[in-house]
């Protein structure tokens, strides 16, 4: 059974549009890794800061081994656009 992860994050005032080009980099990145089936990133409906990024994996071992993947440099040079840290769940189908 696949692993799905939901990670949200929310953008400084301003940040909105250079965050969600930092995401689409991420998301294209993820996309190749072993063990993803798929990755989304959604714009909020109600405020474009707040973004979400859904991911589906063949596990949590394969996400897991696949977080390296973005070189941790670039991820602090993104910090700065969070208005508050990102966080991420893993869910299961019920």
């Amino acid at each position: 059974m696949s692993i799905t992860r939901i990670n949200h994050f929310e953008a400084k005032v301003g940040s909105e549009a250079e965050l969600v080009a930092f995401m689409q980099g991420v998301v294209e990145e993820i996309l190749k890794a072993d063990g993803c089936l798929s990755c989304r990133l959604l714009i909020g409906a109600e405020s474009s800061g707040q973004l979400a990024v859904v991911e589906e994996w063949v596990s949590i071992a394969h996400h897991k081994a696949a977080a390296s993947i973005i070189p941790k440099e670039r991820i602090d040079k993104a910090m700065v656009l969070f208005a508050k840290p990102p966080f991420g769940c893993y869910y299961t189908l019920a």
